[in-house]
């Protein structure tokens, strides 16, 4: 789970979320001349516990994504494995979420790492992409989602001056969710003034673990044209629909996932590279889209800046770089929906770690690195 929580939800979700925050707003109109911190808190500990109790009982429409997503290729989509201006690639990439919602820590922690090859030669226009991502997403409520999946791709060169390229993938493996029940506060446990996790409780779920098989296939266009390179690509997530079921009988639905970037040059050494990602899942959606501006020094180093925005959600700001095949970014997520009240506008903070690299210096990259001076 993630801030993908807020706008990729079900109408249920949505409802509740909204819910949460209207009864917060109520209390500060009524009590705007006396408020304490003690107030703030008390509000804030129970909104937080609305979102915990939200995130550990509705499994749907909870996938993660990253602000990011382009430095999480694997992630995104499967057809992305090898698809690499180079030989081999690393990505790390590590998100923390609302920490100014809980007095414990931050609400998510989702770390991941991937790596993947391109085996192709350079004499043939067409290639093999495989490799693997390991994804943990955890909460303060006590769930924790562990995804790892292995995956292949075909990068299809169209033409021999190696302009444009089909690609496909598939991606399998394992996602094995589990709560951990001492970290989680019921109803029952209401002493009349505050929840008191201390206190017994009635509730009983039949599994603390679940182990499902998922899988995953992919497809992307590429065009590198003169000055500007252009990418799309679409993907199935879960097409398996596996059961994930905790208490009640519950399924993960499949995911669809869009996307596409280009990158241009200004003029100079500027570049722009405007990208948007879309997704629908049950009956929720998402939109992300931004851009961003960057100055490429010299062949081995070049820094962008960019915004953006998760529709109806929140404001994106990101920062980063390349030297050398080594990527680095930060982003920072500014909320603008109602749980801004409980959040103080404060969303999430994410940093990526890439390498991209040649076995072979005297082998070319397999997919045509475009420079923009």
């Amino acid at each position: 789970m993630n801030d993908y929580s807020l706008s990729y939800m079900s109408e249920e979700q949505r409802s509740t979320r909204q819910n949460l925050a209207r009864a917060a707003q109520r209390v500060n109109s009524q009590h705007a001349l006396n408020i304490t911190t003690m107030n703030i808190n008390f509000i804030r500990l129970i909104l937080s516990m609305g979102l915990l109790w939200w995130c550990t009982t509705s499994a749907k429409a909870q996938d993660v994504h990253y602000t990011q997503f382009y430095h999480a290729p694997l992630v995104l989509n499967p057809a992305m494995t090898g698809h690499i201006e180079g030989t081999y690639r690393l990505n790390f990439m590590y998100r923390t979420q609302w920490a100014a919602v809980s007095t414990s820590g931050s609400i998510y922690n989702t770390p991941s790492a991937s790596f993947d090859l391109n085996v192709g030669k350079q004499t043939a226009r067409n290639s093999f992409g495989i490799g693997a991502v390991v994804l943990n997403d955890k909460t303060a409520g006590g769930l924790t989602n562990l995804t790892t999946l292995a995956g292949a791709a075909y990068h299809w060169g169209i033409e021999s001056t190696e302009t444009h390229y089909l690609s496909v993938g598939v991606q399998a493996g394992i996602i094995q969710k589990r709560i951990d029940f001492s970290k989680l506060i019921f109803g029952d446990q209401f002493d009349g003034d505050l929840f008191n996790p201390s206190q017994p409780t009635n509730e009983q779920f039949a599994n603390t673990s679940v182990t499902n098989t998922d899988m995953r296939l992919g497809l992307v266009w590429s065009s590198y044209l003169d000055n500007m390179t252009i990418k799309g690509g679409a993907a199935f997530m879960h097409f398996l629909e596996p059961d994930e079921t905790f208490d009640q009988l519950s399924t993960l639905p499949a995911r669809l996932v869009l996307h596409g970037d280009v990158k241009f040059g200004l003029g100079g050494r500027l570049y722009a590279q405007p990208h948007f990602l879309y997704m629908t899942q049950a009956k929720a959606s998402q939109i992300n889209i931004g851009t961003h501006v960057g100055y490429v020094a010299s062949r081995d180093f070049e820094v962008y800046t960019g915004l953006g925005m998760r529709a109806g959600d929140a404001l994106l700001a990101t920062l980063g770089g390349e030297f050398k095949g080594l990527k680095f970014g930060f982003s920072y997520d500014l909320n603008t929906s109602v749980l801004k009240l409980a959040s103080n506008g404060v969303g999430a903070y994410e940093i990526s770690l890439g390498y991209v690299g040649i076995i072979n210096k005297a082998v070319d990259p397999v997919l045509p690195a475009v420079r923009f001076f």
